[in-house]
């Protein structure tokens, strides 16, 4: 299987986030996205990051699923 990997404007405009949330999003910045899985660091620290749009949609969808599934009381 070949892998989608986008740069990190393409990647955002591909997933519909923005591109700030996107890097906020990073496991290095207390996110969810994982390194070497979701995202990947270049060769040298000025090469751009590479995202598997596909990872990174499937982590999307677990993490919308799992705040989908929480139950908010009313306050009495």
């Amino acid at each position: 299987m070949v892998e989608l990997l986008l740069k990190t404007a393409d990647a955002g405009r591909y997933l519909g986030v923005s591109v700030q949330s996107l890097r906020r999003y990073r496991d290095v910045e207390g996110g969810f996205l994982v390194e070497n899985e979701d995202w990947f660091s270049g060769a040298f620290e000025n090469s751009p990051i590479r995202w598997n749009v596909e990872k990174c949609q499937e982590a999307f969808s677990k993490r919308r699923k799992g705040f989908a599934k929480k139950e908010f009381k009313a306050v009495s």
